[in-house]
């Protein structure tokens, strides 16, 4: 066994490690009530939120795919890091409403919500099939990921099935053992990992590169060459770019990848913009509304969605990761760049246009003559990073399938520790379905990985109706969320694959994600039955959701001195989603000067579109610090919630203290000496 191995068992060994204490632990919180178990007794305190559900939501989608997909596809695709201001977007103006209504009438699961609104079997079965198909095809690439990630920096001691399937099983056990609760105790570390990895990852990129004047004045000389991955724009996007530069256009009129591609790229103005909207299915899926339930109070989302997402995943994914992907292929990764001699040096291998997943992990090897440990440091917060988003959905998809099927239509009158029983059998056969495609269905991990997050976005509908707008009918919610997710399948590479090929359009007609076009047909199939069931008045439930709606309506309010902001809200909000992260970011392209003028030319010493994105990300993070305080989205309600819980009384829940709160408090000193130890390790890495 190599040092380099060594150092990798050591590090997965003490991360395992703690993962198992908590499991243990955890297990001593959670025999009581569902409640407990699924939820952490809904006491999950601000900072343990804060950090959990930030690496949950975005930790496993974004920590190796942004790095890669940036080195291939250029600056067009750091639009994509928008996904930092839509996904908190997303859970603002749902989330603080969906903590209400649990905490009134003590719903455990999305399905039991939708449920008891709608009246509606159908879509608590529907919600439970959307999280099966979901939750599996997700984690098989998780799991994957990790077991190719072992496998690589063993330098093939350990192989890639071998690895995925010892290091998962780390996963299985804290989750099934310790529930939510050890979920997020976990989540907290993972998250740090995470930041930290990407993080050190930027900076390595940055020691190796020199500096910005010379990272500036090397992607100039690119710049006014046509080598990229996909050419020149050819007067899209307002000139003849380097696609490498430049987004082309605001949206091409083409059937879509595998039939008709778009010219300089696939990320035009409308691509970014439907993707960033899509990637709202992440918040809105049943698997991760559950995590709304979980808090003290809604003020908690607040941190989430303002410091968690828009300022440090925005931070990660249009600094840090852009400078990775981009500063690899300075390195010597891209093989167009090193033949037309562009590299400032070579000391990345060479990494084809089809494996370019591979790229972080030649970052990491870099450390290989330097500091071996912290190879294996990396590696692990690699792991984490994966693990914490897979972990979350494996908990919660185990949840919602005991509660919303084998509970509510196969074993009734089920005892607790039975259906305690039954959600970890259920959990593990999610586990063992996912390794099992990860194994021996990588076809079918990546087709269907790639169109959960879009069939999870249709659920945007079903929400909107319960917490939003009590004129959209149980039929409308049906019927939308069955067209939107049909519409999906459609435009996606399944479609193709399901009609044998026949479809005239390919992935993504007219450069519009999936996610968009099922929303399209799902909106308009919605408010047509809605209209048609309120002309005709055969609502016979109106009477029954408006009863929501004015409890929500009562305790949600906007306080009075802000009610004059609301149209002042909407209009900065269309203005943002207009110009930064919609078919305004193409002027993004030469703003600050043409991508081939030269260094000399660019206003901010960087491309103009790389400027352009980062400023409108800016105004971003202040749009959901706006919408979250100022106009009470993501605040306390204004008066007390009378819970009418099945398991305690509102006194006995506000008498609890939750156990997580004592490491923010009594063991405060163990995170001061993290944060040393991790400002320690950045200082090494960068002045020595």
């Amino acid at each position: 066994m190599s040092e380099k191995s060594l150092w990798l068992f050591i590090f997965i060994l003490l991360y395992a490690a703690y993962c198992f204490f908590w499991g243990v632990r955890g297990s001593k919180y959670n025999s009581d009530n569902p409640e407990q178990y699924y939820l952490a007794n809904k006491n999950i305190s601000s900072w343990v939120f804060f950090f959990a559900a930030t690496a949950a939501t975005f930790a496993g989608l974004t920590v190796i795919s942004q790095t890669s997909l940036i080195f291939h596809d250029g600056f067009q695709y750091v639009g994509t890091a928008f996904i930092a201001i839509t996904v908190p977007l997303g859970s603002i103006f749902f989330f603080k409403r969906q903590w209400m209504l649990s905490r009134k009438f003590g719903y455990i699961t999305p399905g039991e919500m939708y449920f008891d609104y709608y009246k509606s079997d159908t879509i608590r079965v529907i919600s439970v099939l959307v999280t099966f198909f979901i939750a599996i095809p997700l984690l098989a690439v998780f799991f994957g990921a990790t077991g190719y990630l072992v496998n690589t920096l063993s330098e093939g001691y350990i192989s890639r099935e071998l690895g995925m399937w010892i290091i998962s099983t780390i996963v299985l056990f804290y989750v099934t053992r310790g529930g939510f609760k050890s979920i997020v105790s976990v989540g907290v570390v993972q998250s740090w990992l995470y930041f930290l990895t990407v993080v050190l990852l930027g900076i390595i990129i940055y020691s190796y590169v020199g500096n910005f004047e010379i990272f500036g004045k090397a992607l100039a000389k690119i710049a006014s060459t046509s080598v990229s991955s996909w050419g020149n724009t050819n007067g899209y996007g307002g000139g003849d770019y380097n696609g490498y530069f430049a987004l082309p256009g605001v949206i091409q009129w083409v059937a879509g990848l595998g039939k008709n591609e778009a010219v300089g790229g696939p990320w035009t103005a409308m691509m970014i913009f439907t993707f960033a909207i899509s990637f709202m299915g992440i918040v809105l899926s049943p698997s991760f509304s559950m995590w709304s339930y979980s808090v003290k109070h809604p003020k908690v989302f607040s941190y989430y969605q303002v410091w968690g997402s828009a300022v440090i995943i925005g931070l990660l994914l249009f600094i840090f990761t852009t400078y990775q992907g981009i500063g690899a292929s300075l390195l010597g990764a891209n093989a167009d760049i090193n033949s037309n001699g562009l590299a400032i040096k070579t000391v990345l291998p060479e990494v084809s246009k089809n494996d370019h997943s591979l790229i972080i992990y030649h970052i990491i090897s870099l450390m290989d003559k330097h500091a071996l440990w912290l190879t294996g440091l990396l590696a692990v917060g690699l792991i984490a990073a994966l693990q914490s988003t897979a972990a979350a959905l494996l908990m919660t998809s185990g949840s919602i399938i005991t509660r919303d099927l084998y509970k509510a239509y196969i074993n009734k009158n089920i005892t607790w520790e039975k259906e305690l029983a039954a959600a970890r059998i259920i959990m593990l056969l999610i586990f063992l379905a996912s390794l099992y495609i990860a194994t021996f269905a990588k076809p079918a991990m990546v087709i269907f990985s790639g169109i959960s997050i879009s069939i999870a976005f249709q659920f945007i509908m079903v929400l909107l109706g319960l917490v939003w707008f009590p004129w959209i009918t149980k039929g409308a919610a049906i019927f939308g969320l069955i067209i939107g997710i049909i519409i999906v399948i459609l435009t996606e590479t399944i479609g193709q694959q399901i009609t044998g090929n026949r479809l005239p359009w390919g992935r993504w007609p007219l450069t519009i994600h999936s996610g968009v076009w099922g929303l399209l047909f799902n909106v308009f199939i919605c408010f047509s039955v809605s209209a048609f069931s309120n002309i005709t008045k055969i609502d016979i439930y109106r009477s029954h959701r408006q009863k929501f709606h004015d409890f929500l309506n009562g305790h949600m309010g906007l306080h009075q001195s802000r009610t004059k902001l609301r149209s002042f809200a909407y209009v900065i909000a269309l203005i943002w989603l207009f110009f930064g992260v919609g078919p305004g970011q193409v002027l993004g392209n030469n703003f600050f000067g043409e991508p081939g003028a030269g260094y000399d030319a660019w206003i901010l010493k960087i491309p103009s579109i790389w400027g352009y994105q980062i400023i409108w990300w800016f105004f971003g993070i202040g749009l959901i610090w706006f919408l979250a305080s100022k106009m009470d989205l993501s605040t306390l309600p204004n008066k007390p919630i009378q819970a009418n819980d099945l398991y305690k009384k509102p006194d006995e829940v506000q008498g609890e203290v939750n156990y997580i709160d004592k490491v923010g408090t009594g063991y405060g000193w163990i995170l001061i000496l993290i944060g040393m130890a991790i400002f320690s390790i950045v200082f090494y890495v960068y002045f020595v």
